[in-house]
């Protein structure tokens, strides 16, 4: 299209589209193509720890129009996720994600966007039952 996805002008409840290059940046800049390399382990399945996971990703976008500025901006960011999973006992489900995403952009696209970023996240997942 001709701008990038306006969250907030679409109130949507930031709801309303699934992005699969979405990490810390969606990728959904004016134009923009993106691509996306990813892996993932699962350490039960080789016999090591059942209920921990590993997944890198590395996204790259370009060709970002910026208003009067440039064509061809580009922006890209590493991926990095732990996540264990409680297996049995009174905590079984429960999960702890560690994140870590390593963002950067061309200058053209620092002051429309988030800018360079190194980020951190801890989640602690715990699943309630009500019935």
């Amino acid at each position: 299209g001709n701008v990038g996805y306006d969250y907030g002008q679409n109130a949507d409840g930031f709801q309303s589209i699934y992005l699969p290059n979405s990490y810390m940046s969606d990728f959904i800049g004016n134009h923009e193509k993106s691509a996306q390399i990813q892996y993932n382990v699962d350490f039960g399945k080789l016999g090591v720890l059942p209920g921990l996971n590993w997944t890198t990703a590395f996204v790259y976008g370009w060709d970002i129009k910026v208003r009067n500025v440039t064509d061809d901006a580009q922006e890209r960011e590493f991926f990095n996720q732990v996540k264990y999973t409680v297996q049995s006992g009174f905590a079984k489900d429960a999960s702890l994600r560690i994140r870590n995403s390593y963002y950067r952009a061309s200058d053209a696209y620092q002051g429309a966007y988030i800018g360079d970023t190194n980020e951190w996240r801890i989640f602690l997942d715990i699943p309630v039952k009500l019935f």
